[in-house]
């Protein structure tokens, strides 16, 4: 069942990805323009954080937003699961899901235009 997340687990979040990192309070602090202290207020769900403040972490960290309200585990429920507004197959889904993982506009315009090509192939009269 979704929970709501609170500071505390979105500053465990936090201290977990910095120390997957190897980084320490120090070295994030500096990067997103706080003191350690206040890093550790945040980690220890002290602090609130504020959308821009959020946004500098999750950039320093390398990962996506959503990243601090996901639970390992944690079933997700989207639109797509209940078939609105398509119906897409677990192959497609893989599809999209590794799609979205790449971050490199370049790629993600060739593989568009890949599948074009692909696709117009497949109905030639």
């Amino acid at each position: 069942m979704y929970r709501i997340k609170d500071r505390k687990f979105v500053g465990m979040k936090i201290r977990d990805r910095r120390k997957e990192l190897g980084l320490s309070q120090e070295r994030l602090a500096e990067a997103i323009g706080i003191t350690y202290q206040q890093l550790q207020r945040y980690e220890n769900g002290r602090s609130y954080l504020n959308t821009d403040r959020l946004q500098a972490i999750s950039s320093a960290l390398d990962i996506p937003l959503t990243y601090f309200f996901e639970e390992r585990g944690e079933e997700k429920v989207s639109i797509m699961d209940r078939g609105y507004p398509y119906n897409m197959s677990s192959e497609e889904r893989e599809f999209v899901a590794c799609l979205r993982k790449i971050d490199n506009f370049d790629y993600k315009r060739s593989i568009l235009i890949f599948l074009q090509l692909a696709a117009r192939k497949g109905k030639r009269p």
